[in-house]
């Protein structure tokens, strides 16, 4: 924490290499410009509509040719839906459409209204197998002409994907999903992503895909930038004795379809909002060294979501926001690592957190998560990290069954300081209880308090 940042060695940069497409034309895979209605009917898939909702194959595409119109008068999300085939795994591509929409408009959640996510051309969730199970374009709203949206996606390890052309979207965000208007698309394709479409580093852990705009540092500077970003990756491996997706590489990809009250979101690829400051994160870096919060965050999350141990998140883990930002925690502690959190810290952040933990102490409560994380990491300070890491390896191990099932959140709680204290016993060689040495008895009535609610 103390030490100043030492600067990556030759071989940390060299491994952060240049990773280019197999074919530079953009070939083009699928097209569909719905003119042979017959074949589009047999090789797309038709959502049933209901009341007051229709999907028809119309003469009113942009030169008056053969497209769909997708109409609904109530909320919903319908969707029109193409399985693709014999695609290159692992291998970014390019999903277009041409769309036009009329009064097109979103959801409303507990009374208020929102957007939703409108009219939108998007990566359907029907393989909960895949690594991406979700990509979107930008969402349409209202009343527009003909235009073209498009998204990039990562093929999966079969070499497939699902395309849907949607009003609305079957699963919901604070925006909600749903939409009601109508939606016409026509001219669906899919090409290999067009050579300078992407800005594509490769590291050992990590590939990096996003629209150039974004990109004002060099290259030497990004390679930097995900050598740390491995660094991190094998930081939270180390703490949790797995990693994510049997540990094929984890993309990070701009997407024009989020909303904008989301950064990035976990997955691989880890979805990063093309209209935040990618590119202040980047100078930032290069000024700094500062490793960048955001996607620290998002890979720790994504060791939860995607991990190869089965369990996902697992029935102990009351709440994955501590457990991604605990995890960086580790990272930026075994490494002395720069990485600003409102103040900038060498190493462990755990004044951050400890200022959270003043706050709520303060109110008479222990209801922020980042209030608990001070406290999980003055176990760490206490007992040394060894103990999360016997804890987390045995946990991410054992199946939920085995874990037995819990009331509510505190007693999930409870079953992580179990496997703590069985770890601190171990190493120190006496019988520990972490709930007792590192916890006051009101502290943990305010825990039990805030994770009973």
């Amino acid at each position: 924490m103390k030490n100043i940042f030492r600067p990556l060695t030759f071989a940390a940069l060299v491994a952060a290499s240049a990773c280019a497409f197999a074919n530079n034309d953009a070939k083009e895979i699928f097209s569909d410009d719905f003119n042979n209605k017959s074949a589009s009917l047999k090789s797309w898939t038709l959502d049933k509509c209901p009341k007051g909702a229709s999907i028809k194959f119309v003469k009113e595409g942009p030169d008056q040719s053969r497209c769909i119109k997708i109409t609904s008068s109530e909320r919903g999300a319908l969707k029109i839906t193409k399985h693709i085939t014999g695609l290159n795994p692992n291998t970014f591509y390019r999903v277009s459409a041409k769309v036009k929409t009329q009064d097109v408009k979103g959801d409303s959640v507990h009374g208020r209204y929102l957007e939703g996510r409108g009219a939108v051309l998007y990566l359907d969730v029907l393989d909960k197998n895949s690594d991406q199970p979700w990509n979107a374009s930008k969402f349409l709203y209202g009343t527009n002409d003909w235009q073209e949206v498009y998204m990039d996606f990562v093929s999966d390890e079969k070499g497939e994907t699902y395309v849907s052309c949607g009003l609305g979207f079957p699963g919901g965000t604070y925006n909600g999903g749903k939409s009601k208007g109508t939606v016409w698309y026509d001219d669906v394709k899919i090409t290999e992503t067009p050579k300078n479409a992407l800005y594509i580093r490769e590291s050992k852990h990590i590939k990096l895909a996003i629209d150039p705009k974004h990109v004002t540092v060099d290259d030497k500077t990004v390679s930097e930038w995900l050598a740390c970003l491995d660094k991190a990756y094998e930081a939270y491996e180390e703490l949790l004795g797995c990693v994510p997706y049997n540990g094929r590489k984890i993309s990070i990809l701009t997407t024009p379809g989020m909303e904008a009250g989301y950064w990035a979101l976990a997955g691989n690829p880890i979805l990063w909002n093309d209209n935040v400051d990618v590119k202040g994160l980047l100078n930032k870096f290069q000024k700094n060294k500062d490793w960048g919060f955001g996607i620290l965050h998002e890979i720790g999350h994504t060791f939860s979501a995607g991990t190869a141990k089965g369990d996902g998140y697992g029935s102990w883990n009351w709440n994955d926001e501590i457990f991604a930002n605990f995890r960086m925690s580790y990272a930026l502690d075994k490494h002395e690592a720069i990485m600003s959190q409102n103040t900038t810290y060498m190493g462990d952040n755990i004044g951050y957190y400890k200022r959270a933990y003043k706050n709520s102490v303060a109110k008479g409560n222990l209801d922020s998560g980042d209030a608990i994380h001070y406290t999980l990491m003055r176990i760490a300070e206490i007992y040394g990290w060894d103990v999360y890491k016997k804890a987390f390896h045995k946990l991410y191990n054992t199946p939920d069954s085995q874990l037995g099932r819990f009331k509510n959140n505190y007693e999930k709680f409870q079953c992580l300081m179990k496997y703590v204290s069985e770890a601190a016993t171990e190493i120190v060689g006496y019988q520990v209880d972490v709930t007792r040495t590192c916890y006051t008895p009101k502290e943990l009535e305010m825990i039990k308090a805030a994770l009973t609610k």
